[in-house]
């Protein structure tokens, strides 16, 4: 009994000095970052988040579009994955946007770190239908304000944009310079392109898109008519990290501190924003080779360790997984399609395939607990993110899983795995990507 007493002594003088002490989160979240090799910037941005038309994803459609063209990997299959384009009208997707300066004016564009391409919509530009290519009213695009005027530090003379979707969407138009504002880092001289041509499926609210993707991935062609554009006539240019690199305006490095609550939702440019964080972990970006020998950084890809998920009736964990590429612009993370079918077979009540790709569960269902490991580290997927609950039709108790079904090649690690953490892209000489737990 004596010892009891003595024992619950002791523990209460422990909590009392603990709590005379605080402790300071934030000192310990900058070391955490310094010990990554990051710095806590005042550069930083808030996210906000609309609705997008069906669909999963457009770097789904631009990887798609880059097997057409033979510029992917090797691995990749020439087969079309089945339902893509055949989502039902209510799967609506949720995407972030980000106030964006492009010379002196301000417009809402699209964070992509899957793609390398920057475009705004200009005003006076042709809206096409994507089945007929007949001309409609630019509303049918449903862009959000129209860029006026010329290219603010001039024109590229016989150079275009041209971006083509499989599901029949495309993007055309000429290319140029201008001051880039993100975040209070102004990129000098950054080449975009001013879009006259669109088929295309908009939110209403968006631009245009601001590609944070690599140099492999840009997609300007020399020549003004698109119809020519091929490989041959392919250029690869500075994206926007890159030139804010080699411009020195802010170290070449991108964060993501996503969040349901746009409140506590950013991206930040140099560093990563001040959110209470965990220990990071560190995994190298993997080059691809294309189907003519040329090897480059393309996407943000990494090698996965493992996963596993558990539930009050599952325990599972998947090994020997395919590298994934890590992208802000795709809603759900889409995985080999034996893991995607176990972890929703673990929600409870289980979750219901709707196509060869997504799968749909009760709203209020239990989703199991997800950990990826990267870098010899599990990543925990919050819950919150598992379930979509912006999906579900009004009076309707059913929404859209987190997790999807790929296709070799299109693994992606998409917002159901950013959200929550902090993603560090770095693509300075160490490129590689970090990821912290948010402990805010």
């Amino acid at each position: 009994m004596i010892g009891l007493v003595l024992q619950a002594l002791v523990g209460s003088l422990t909590f009392g000095l603990g709590a005379a002490v605080p402790v300071d989160h934030m000192l310990e979240t900058r070391n955490f970052a310094a010990k990554a090799g990051v710095a806590i910037t005042d550069n930083y941005h808030t996210l906000s988040r609309v609705h997008r038309p069906p669909g999963l994803s457009r770097t789904l459609d631009i990887l798609r579009q880059n097997r057409k063209n033979h510029i992917l990997m090797n691995d990749l299959e020439d087969d079309e994955p089945e339902g893509v384009d055949r989502l039902r009208a209510e799967l609506h997707q949720v995407e972030y946007i980000m106030q964006v300066g492009i010379g002196p004016e301000t417009y809402y564009m699209i964070p992509d770190t899957g793609s390398s391409d920057t475009w705004v919509i200009s005003e006076g530009f042709k809206c096409l239908d994507p089945y007929y290519g007949q001309e409609v009213t630019q509303e049918d695009c449903g862009f959000g304000p129209l860029f006026k005027g010329d290219f603010p530090d001039g024109k590229i003379n016989n150079q275009n944009l041209n971006i083509s979707y499989l599901s029949g969407d495309y993007l055309n138009g000429p290319m140029g310079f201008a001051n880039i504002t993100v975040a209070n880092v102004t990129v000098p001289k950054q080449q975009f392109a001013l879009v006259d041509v669109a088929a295309f499926g908009g939110d209403g609210v968006s631009s245009g898109i601001l590609g944070l993707g690599l140099r492999g991935l840009t997609a300007s062609f020399t020549g003004n008519d698109p119809r020519n554009d091929s490989i041959d006539n392919l250029v690869n240019y500075s994206p926007l990290i890159e030139t804010m690199g080699a411009s020195k305006v802010a170290d070449p490095v991108l964060s993501f501190a996503m969040s349901r609550n746009e409140n506590r939702s950013f991206i930040a440019f140099g560093g990563v924003p001040p959110v209470e964080t965990g220990e990071y972990t560190a995994v190298p970006i993997q080059k691809g080779t294309t189907t003519t020998g040329r090897t480059d950084y393309f996407y943000y890809d990494i090698e996965i360790d493992s996963m596993s998920w558990n539930s009050e009736t599952v325990n599972q964990t998947a090994t020997n997984l395919p590298d994934m590429l890590v992208d802000s612009g795709t809603t759900i993370n889409l995985f080999p399609r034996e893991v995607a079918a176990a972890i929703n077979n673990a929600y409870s009540p289980a979750g219901q395939q709707e196509d060869s790709m997504v799968w749909s569960v009760p709203c209020d269902a239990v989703p199991p607990t997800l950990d990826i490991v990267i870098g010899g580290k599990a990543i925990r997927t919050h819950p919150s993110s598992m379930i979509l609950p912006e999906t579900a039709v009004e009076g309707s108790n059913i929404c859209l899983s987190g997790i999807g079904a790929g296709q070799p090649g299109s693994y992606i690690l998409g917002d159901t795995f950013m959200q929550e953490i902090v993603a560090v892209f770095d693509v300075s000489e160490k490129m590689e990507l970090k990821f912290a737990q948010r402990l805010d």
